[in-house]
């Protein structure tokens, strides 16, 4: 039993198949020998307990020093065979206690993910029955993180939290993973050793014209809408010399890229390619993102307001205007580590995809790379998601060298260092180096020689 505590209360979780049980107190009267079977322990001792089915199955009770502090897991013979004294008088009351609340009896409470009701127990005691679902943001994991120093640290986010961890890869990923067609697509590679290419880059440090923002996908899906609309942004803005320097709508992609897709529920990313290269989108001041952003939009697409042929300057947003923007088709870059940095060195960011593991929805801060800290196989899960590759470096601060990818995700800027994440670089960690795309825009020709430059 782990102790909790409060100003208003002393509190113990018990692990149920379902539900987890928080007492008030959990002292039961019972004439059975437990400290005087197996002997007293001085300080603190996890290893002195004896089994107490008492409350419930598989339960322990302690005969250490250290659970006289709390009065709370001790057994019931502890206070006389151990400390020769009468055991305290339970408290009883008709309420339960979080975060110092009482919490009256038949009320629920959310405790992170999990639904909690106030329930009077045995013997007259009083506290919560949990669902024992695993939650997005667990904060165990993160703890462990931080405390065993890997490279970078965890954080519990108020935007995550009372999240299922179902919920996370269900509502905040959405990339599917490449087809065996689509992964034979041939690689382009750069020469990349006839180019000096340096130990740190960052494409918004060499493109300072680049306009696309850290957007927040919301409770949709849509990953593999934003990091194409993206990357096609960047790309025009660096083909045209910033003539157009905008931002390109993931929302016309998300509602109108219907074949063979699913929106808020995933979406192919050579489908979207396809759409963007035949039928053009238009910007995001035209056709602002909405798609996750309320309870009233969660998980959809939304309906699509530019069909077929309509005239190129309509826009869903009032007193807007925008053209249509379009897009060669994609090609894949080599896994090979340097041809990455070659392709963004002299072309510009490119689209990557990645396999997300549960610890990534808590990074903070460093050079990520997944954990394990999870320990049991219900808190593990991994799917699908595609971000912005837009530059590397070397982290120095730990005194070793550590290698990493500097990349763009879709969480917001309150995600990670201001919505961009360093991870780990040349070991395909997560397999962040396995399908990596680049792509051309269509633009004048005159832009791309600089001859139609904005005055």
């Amino acid at each position: 039993m782990k102790n909790l505590s409060s100003p208003c209360c002393q509190a113990t979780i018990l692990l149920l198949p379902v539900l987890v049980i928080i007492l008030s107190l959990c002292i039961a009267p019972s004439t059975a020998r437990y400290c005087e079977e197996r002997e007293c322990c001085l300080g603190r001792d996890d290893d002195c307990h004896m089994p107490y089915p008492a409350l419930v199955p598989n339960t322990r009770c302690y005969c250490d020093q250290f659970c006289n502090r709390t009065q709370t897991d001790c057994c019931p013979d502890f206070w006389g065979f151990c400390l020769g004294i009468e055991p305290p008088v339970p408290i009883v009351r008709g309420t339960c206690c979080h975060d110092g609340q009482d919490i009256e009896e038949g009320k629920s409470i959310k405790i992170n993910c999990n639904r909690c009701h106030c329930k009077k127990l045995l013997y007259g005691f009083y506290g919560f029955q949990c669902e024992s679902k695993v939650c997005l943001v667990q904060p165990e994991v993160a703890e462990r993180v931080n405390v065993n120093e890997i490279g970078w640290m965890a954080a519990n986010y108020s935007e995550f939290w009372g999240m299922t961890l179902e919920e996370g890869f269900q509502f905040r990923l959405g990339t599917m993973k490449p087809t065996a067609v689509v992964e034979a697509m041939n690689e382009i590679r750069m020469d990349a050793a006839s180019l000096d290419i340096p130990e740190e880059f960052d494409a918004r440090d060499k493109w300072p014209n680049l306009r696309d923002e850290v957007l927040n996908q919301g409770d949709c899906a849509s990953s593999w809408a934003l990091s194409t609309a993206s990357v096609a942004s960047d790309r025009l803005a660096i083909q045209s010399n910033g003539t157009i320097a905008m931002a390109l709508s993931p929302q016309h992609l998300l509602s109108c890229n219907i074949r063979r897709q699913q929106g808020c529920h995933g979406g192919h990313l050579d489908r979207a390619w396809w759409y963007l290269r035949k039928k053009g989108i238009v910007t995001t001041d035209c056709y602002p993102y909405k798609s996750g952003m309320s309870s009233d939009m969660k998980m959809d697409k939304g309906s699509c307001y530019i069909r077929g042929e309509q005239a190129a300057n309509y826009c869903p947003k009032e007193r807007q205007t925008s053209d249509r923007y379009f897009s060669t088709p994609p090609y894949r870059i080599s896994e090979d580590e340097e041809e990455i940095k070659a392709e963004i060195l002299m072309n510009g960011p490119v689209q990557a995809v990645l396999h997300v593991q549960e610890d990534f929805f808590m990074y903070r801060s460093g050079v990520y790379k997944h954990s394990k800290m999870a320990e049991k196989d219900e808190q593990k899960a991994a799917g699908w998601h595609s971000v912005k590759l837009v530059g590397w470096g070397v982290d120095k601060t730990s005194g070793k060298p550590i290698k990493y990818w500097i990349a763009a995700n879709s969480w917001g800027k309150g995600w990670g260092e201001d919505g961009y994440f360093r991870i780990l670089r040349g070991k395909n960690e997560c397999q962040i180096e396995s399908f990596v795309v680049g792509v051309w825009g269509k633009v004048d020709p005159d832009m791309i020689n600089g001859n139609n430059l904005p005055v």
